[in-house]
């Protein structure tokens, strides 16, 4: 009896030493979960050419492609708060997705959002949206707030909507608070000429410093950003050819570092 208890033992823990990290799925963009109130829990992605958000069950099957319906000559930025009952009562899914417009002859960015059902109706629109959050604002009591922005004006201006909402995050996989944090991405990339740098800075920071480090690590480039703008425009001859690494610090903080490709 203590032999084959000893042996038992043995193999127990032979297999947990040998056990190893496997892979489960690679998709091609970045990909989040969600637990739905009634339909449990799924995978999704947010497919920016193709403008779509595609969900998938946790076999890694396709559940149901939605098309988000971006206007022309937008690109889609976000896609978020995916539920069955938050947006309205009915047995669809709604999403929030946010996309954007780069004018060059002017030089700025439009951003706008809308919730949308499954079949890619919109249920709302709103103008200048680019953040948007739902915060706790009483007992049991949720509310989205959209932070908005018009940068076709300087200085830019800034409100908020805050909207009712006949459901309840709370049985989603997640729901977020507000926090002011810097937000920076770069158009073309892989790039050949004209790097546009879009960012903007929190509400209670002027002033940041962008960072662009060669794939070593060495800073190669440094350029102050400030609210007065939402974009710098940068050369790509100013740089050879290979993989760069970009961040904004401002404060005590900086952004996620992002990768640039340069022709």
């Amino acid at each position: 009896m203590k032999t084959t208890t000893f042996f038992t033992l043995f193999f127990l823990l032979l297999n947990t030493l040998t056990a190893q990290v496997t892979l489960d799925k690679k998709y091609d963009y970045s990909t989040a979960v969600v637990k739905f109130e009634t339909l449990g829990y799924k995978y999704y992605l947010m497919d920016v050419p193709a403008g779509q958000c595609r969900i998938y069950n946790t076999d890694h099957s396709l559940f149901k492609t939605i098309n988000c319906n971006v206007p022309t000559g937008y690109y889609l930025y976000d896609v978020k708060y995916l539920s069955e009952k938050l947006f309205d009562t009915d047995a669809g899914i709604e999403l929030l997705c946010t996309y954007y417009k780069y004018y060059s002859s002017t030089a700025y960015y439009e951003y706008d959002s809308k919730i949308i059902n499954e079949d890619g109706s919109a249920i709302i629109t709103i103008d200048g949206s680019l953040y948007n959050y739902i915060n706790l604002t009483g007992e049991s009591t949720y509310k989205l707030f959209s932070y908005c922005y018009d940068f076709s004006v300087s200085p830019e201006k800034v409100w908020t909507n805050i909207y009712n909402l006949p459901g309840s995050p709370t049985v989603n996989a997640f729901f977020e608070e507000f926090t002011p944090k810097a937000d920076l991405n770069v158009f073309p990339n892989p790039a050949s000429a004209t790097i546009n740098v879009a960012y903007h800075l929190p509400e209670t920071i002027n002033m940041g410093i962008l960072n662009i480090l060669n794939n070593e690590g060495k800073l190669v480039k440094q350029f102050q950003v400030d609210r007065h703008t939402d974009h710098l425009s940068l050369d790509a001859g100013d740089f050879s050819s290979g993989i760069y690494h970009y961040f904004i610090e401002y404060g005590n903080s900086r952004t996620e570092a992002k990768k640039l490709v340069i022709k």
